[in-house]
């Protein structure tokens, strides 16, 4: 699990760029379930290191596997 409150991780940034570029459906739904989970858990939230790599991927616009290539 990542501690989405780490120094080293600009959560909320990331978590924003992420909901500007999501395309698809998954990645539509995908940024809404970890805002919910953000509003709902607050500091106690976490992610998994998959989690973690689709919000990085959705935020860097491109890369992942949903898109369209």
């Amino acid at each position: 699990m990542i501690d989405l409150n780490n120094e080293t991780a600009p959560w909320s940034d990331l978590l924003a760029a992420a909901t500007a570029n999501a395309i698809t459906d998954f990645e539509v739904e995908f940024c809404e379930s970890l805002c919910q989970k953000l509003e709902t858990f607050g500091a106690r939230a976490r992610l998994t290191e998959a989690q973690h790599h689709k919000l990085t991927c959705i935020a860097q616009a491109g890369g992942f596997w949903e898109r369209d290539q």
